[in-house]
């Protein structure tokens, strides 16, 4: 068969912390570069004798430290929503920080409070304990220098992700606020992501205005980092927004109602029989099956069209079929978050529905089940 089908990963795979598995996204190595390079002026500066290639690589090593940083932050995430009973199921670092996924929503405010409140605390906590050795005058100016960028870097990722407005961790303290207060999730997602929308218009605003008012002229590079902060803000401050809708449609994602129609054949069948059991189900997909009744294989419809007529019955079925991921077999009876969680362990555009005797019941689409909980313009994208 062919090789199995599945989407991009989502980067480079570090190894496990604390059980969670930790993501390098590739986007990370861009901030990473962008680090480096404004960062390595001030380097040259504090040690003039290092030479261009090593203040390039303590430039580097400070952007390494800055993702430490961001690891601590959502290793923090991680850990107090395991310690409430929310087990994290990846750290991601990206270009604009990272993220921690987890299996579930949070179910109730206080939980959601503590998991979002210790994210900003380990920056402040980070922030001072790179202090503390600032205060020995012994210190050689570079390791001076990456202290105190340590220093400022950690306080403002602390101030700024305590801003009350998604999908910032402050978005995340308003929100639970004001869940506990009415009652309603849903009011303080409102709340929080309508906040943070103005946060998007009011980074890039302020970027610009402050330098103005006091008689100066705006940083090209402050302003365009300040306006694509802002986009981000927004789009998550968005995606936010969106939640209450989701969760409403959640409950209605059902795996059997959104299943398509699919037959098992056997996976040591020629590609004739294949086809003629095609033939008998209109409409159904082709699955293939081990001995055991497991799937393991999808009859590719283009490929078993090239094969001639004469040669089909002496060509196996595997030959025209893509091979399944691991893993990608659901039971019938999944229903919203249920479903959905038990699609975030594999990345695969195609999952076979068995019934509870492990009989193949149905063929589901990852796309079509983004459609019933994101609505149809998203699968579309």
């Amino acid at each position: 068969m062919a090789g199995a089908t599945s989407e991009r990963s989502e980067g480079l795979v570090l190894g496990r912390l604390f059980g969670v598995p930790v993501v390098l996204a590739r986007s990370w190595f861009v901030i990473a570069v962008v680090i480096t390079l404004l960062f390595q002026s001030s380097v040259a500066y504090a040690a003039p004798g290092l030479g261009v290639v090593a203040s390039y690589a303590v430039s580097f090593a400070y952007a390494v430290l800055l993702g430490v940083s961001v690891l601590v932050h959502e290793l923090a995430h991680a850990l107090v929503a395991r310690s409430v009973g929310l087990p994290a199921t990846r750290v991601v670092l990206t270009l604009w920080g990272g993220h921690t996924q987890f299996e579930q929503d949070m179910p109730s405010p206080w939980r959601s409070f503590a998991v979002a409140v210790v994210g900003p605390l380990a920056n402040g906590l980070l922030a001072v304990l790179a202090y503390l050795p600032l205060q020995s005058q012994a210190l050689p100016p570079l390791a001076s220098l990456l202290l105190t960028a340590t220093v400022l870097t950690n306080a403002f990722v602390a101030v700024f992700n305590v801003l009350p407005g998604l999908p910032l961790d402050g978005g995340r303290l308003l929100e639970a606020v004001v869940w506990r207060a009415t009652g309603d999730r849903d009011r303080g997602t409102v709340a929080a992501g309508w906040t943070g929308r103005v946060l998007a218009v009011a980074v890039p605003v302020v970027a610009l205005g402050w330098p103005l008012l006091h008689g100066g002229r705006p940083d090209l590079i402050t302003v365009v980092w300040a306006g694509a902060v802002g986009a981000v803000l927004w789009t998550g401050a968005g995606a936010a927004l969106a939640g209450p809708a989701v969760r409403r449609r959640l409950p209605r994602a059902r795996a059997r109602d959104l299943a398509h129609p699919a037959v098992a054949v056997p996976a040591a069948a020629s590609l004739a029989d294949a086809l003629a059991a095609s033939a008998a189900a209109p409409g159904a997909r082709v699955v293939l099956t081990a001995p055991d009744g497991r799937p393991e294989g999808l009859l590719d419809p283009a490929a078993a069209a090239q094969v001639p007529p004469e040669r089909r019955t002496a060509v196996p079925a595997t030959a025209a079929a893509r091979a399944l991921l691991p893993g990608t077999a659901l039971p019938e009876h999944l229903v919203g978050p249920d479903l959905i969680r038990a699609m975030s362990g594999q990345s695969s555009e195609e999952w076979v529905l068995v019934d509870p005797a492990g009989r193949v019941v149905g063929l589901l689409l990852a796309r079509d089940v983004t459609a019933a909980v994101l609505g149809p313009r998203a699968a579309r994208r």
